[in-house]
């Protein structure tokens, strides 16, 4: 899908110590860093988008098999299933959400400042 890209999170180090993990490496800058608790059966948002900003969303644990993704400009529109280390990247205008599987915690940052869902998001048609 054009403004989203997938992949998995690499292990960039490994010893007896530790796992040094790489959710990305200079993709684009970023100005916001959030921890989401997502509870089992519970939805992320699947009806806003994001004017501006680009967005990386890393699977800590748990998992998704329904997140719905739709480009707001081509209307192409993907469903998706997330597991445990996948990384989502998501371009701005790409509408997003999903109904989480089980207890999931998903590390989520943005190349703009967030102030709250009525500044930052655009909401819409749930899709």
């Amino acid at each position: 899908m054009k403004g989203v890209e997938i992949r998995k999170a690499l292990i960039v180090n490994s010893d007896e110590r530790r796992d040094i993990i790489e959710i990305l490496n200079g993709q684009f800058a970023i100005k916001n860093m959030k921890v989401l608790k997502v509870k089992k059966g519970e939805q992320l948002l699947g009806n806003h988008w994001h004017p501006e900003s680009c967005e990386v969303m890393y699977i800590f644990k748990g998992g998704c098999s329904k997140y719905v993704m739709e480009n707001i400009d081509t209307g192409e529109k993907e469903t998706f299933k997330f597991i445990e280390g996948d990384v989502i990247f998501r371009t701005a205008r790409i509408a997003h959400g999903g109904i989480f599987d089980e207890d999931s915690i998903i590390i989520d940052g943005s190349s703009e400042t967030y102030i709250s869902a009525d500044f930052n998001d655009i909401f819409r048609k749930v899709i």
